[in-house]
């Protein structure tokens, strides 16, 4: 009796072992997914500051600017800088669509399409450069990111850069300059 009592005891330890272990292992698990998930948000939020950093650079700042005004005067290198620079820009789509969809993110992915076509592709250059390069961005079997991309880079605002330059220069023309002080 004493050793069958023996028995029952260790197996009954080991199994609330078995289960503390298990319990541990749970809460690893979700301590590793928690970290996994804030990283890979955190690069994606790096993704798309570095897209807009690289607006911020004095030199690639003019060559927008002329994207903009004097599309047709680009020169092949400056087009060459600008099919990279939105080439970033719908790499951060196609990393905003896989955040959305493995639920990393939450919204639908045509909501931030939406926004990247109203700020980044507002202009007659950008659309055209879309149109040369929409096949390679096609992604089988049902090219859901290239039609989205399609949908939200035609409702978009054409000319809201343009729109928004004058819009500022407009108002800050309209206040004295000690007006908040």
């Amino acid at each position: 009796m004493d050793s069958d009592r023996v028995t029952r005891l260790l197996t009954l330890a080991a199994n609330i072992g078995v289960i503390v272990g298990i319990g541990f292992l749970v809460l690893e698990m979700r301590q590793t997914s928690a970290i996994a998930t804030a990283q890979v948000r955190l690069e994606y939020a790096a993704g798309w500051r570095s897209v807009d950093e690289s607006r911020q650079d004095e030199s690639f700042s003019e060559v927008i600017t002329k994207s903009i005004e004097n599309p047709q005067e680009l020169s092949l290198k400056e087009v060459i800088q600008l099919d990279a620079y939105y080439s970033g820009v719908l790499d951060q789509m196609l990393s905003a669509q896989t955040a959305r969809a493995t639920g990393l993110v939450d919204g639908p992915f045509a909501e931030v399409a939406n926004n990247v076509g109203a700020m980044y592709f507002s202009d007659e250059f950008a659309r055209s450069w879309w149109r040369q390069v929409r096949s390679d961005w096609s992604i089988p079997p049902d090219n859901e990111f290239q039609e989205t991309m399609d949908r939200a880079i035609l409702a978009g605002e054409l000319g809201r850069a343009r729109r928004n330059y004058e819009g500022i220069r407009n108002e800050l023309s309209q206040h004295p300059k000690n007006e908040n002080k």
